[in-house]
């Protein structure tokens, strides 16, 4: 049957279950260091991120990690700016939008409600000065859509903070001071889901934390993001934390994506250089204790990169070809864009690496 000239068929929407959540092309982030100077952070990054799925960044610091999450939220500080590439965020009606060009009242409205973060160090995160409660009622009026009454605002901060294990008659009244630094962690937690985004990013979820409350965190976070069904972005030194919660992982080094795939790819058989001497690195929690490589040299000046791989002057598989220019991620495997596994490295069929099981037991 022709469809009436006075009611147009709709333009099929997007499948928000299969579209990317997020869709980062060819990002750049530069930080101004003096008049008309600045220092390229970001070089290139791009990465799809489909929904319910995690994706660990890690790499030493000063890689760029922190910087690409905070750009992924436009949250740089005021010497930070992005200067190129795309950020593309898929909503769950279907709708993409570009991040970048959102105007500070959209991305208002976006962060938290669709996009969250969880900031690196829960001790630093929260007004001293402040009760949780009150915090967690600054982000509902802020960031929620219409306006919402007391009784309102406090049944959903205590539905937030009771799904992260934590009694809101306790929290809800209590000054940061006055809580643990894992109830610290989780009640920062249960602040970033509190409007149920679609994509939670979380800066070192664990750190400063001891071994019993890192394990909880982990555990949590993992129930929470099958409950809640959000796709999920964290950064961490922690390879073993990578190992368990991360279906795909992304190397880091210099300001770049050195290495791309799933977690079995990067820990079974990783194919960059720097990415084996990480996991080389890390300490085996379970057969016998391995001798642990560290990685010769310090990680280069992004003010004064090398000629070439950024990774050259401290791998032990560097030619004079390395140097001629700098290598782009080469697919290794035929695979869906979303798993394939990719290394920046000419000699990636040369890293040989023994499989090392570091996940938490």
């Amino acid at each position: 049957m022709p469809t009436s000239p006075r009611t147009p068929a709709p333009a099929p929407a997007r499948d928000a279950r299969s579209a990317p959540v997020l869709s980062v092309k060819d990002l750049e982030v530069a930080y101004r260091t003096g008049r008309d100077q600045s220092v390229r952070a970001l070089r290139g990054v791009s990465f799809d991120l489909h929904p319910e799925t995690s994706l660990a960044l890690v790499g030493e610091s000063g890689c760029g990690k922190t910087t690409l999450g905070l750009a992924l939220l436009r949250l740089l500080p005021t010497l930070g700016e992005i200067t190129g590439g795309s950020i593309t965020f898929t909503g769950d009606d279907g709708r993409a939008r570009e991040v970048t060009d959102m105007t500070p009242a959209q991305l208002r409205r976006w962060r938290w409600s669709e996009a969250a973060m969880v900031f690196q160090g829960a001790q630093n995160a929260f007004n001293p000065v402040l009760t949780v409660g009150a915090q967690m009622a600054d982000t509902l009026r802020d960031h929620a859509t219409g306006r919402l009454g007391r009784r309102e605002i406090h049944e959903r901060s205590a539905e937030a903070l009771r799904s992260v294990r934590l009694e809101p008659r306790r929290v809800l009244g209590s000054y940061p001071h006055e809580l643990s630094g894992g109830m610290k962690q989780r009640a920062l937690i249960a602040t970033g889901l509190l409007m149920h985004p679609r994509l939670l990013v979380l800066d070192e979820p664990t750190t400063a934390l001891d071994i019993l409350t890192q394990r909880t965190v982990i555990d949590l976070l993992a129930e929470l993001r099958e409950e809640f069904g959000f796709a999920m972005i964290f950064i961490s030194h922690d390879l073993a934390l990578a190992a368990e919660l991360a279906d795909r992982v992304i190397t880091m080094y210099a300001g770049t994506v050195v290495e791309t795939g799933s977690t079995a790819d990067i820990f079974s058989s990783p194919r960059h250089p720097y990415t084996s001497k990480l996991i080389n690195a890390v300490p085996p929690v379970s057969g016998d204790l391995a001798e642990l490589a560290s990685i010769p040299g310090a990680p280069p000046s992004l003010a004064t990169l090398p000629p070439g791989c950024a990774f050259a002057p401290r791998c032990e598989l560097a030619t004079d070809e390395c140097l001629a220019a700098e290598p782009p991620l080469i697919p290794l495997v035929e695979r869906p864009a979303d798993m394939t596994h990719a290394a920046a490295c000419i000699h990636h069929d040369q890293v040989h690496h023994e499989r090392k099981v570091i996940a938490r037991a």
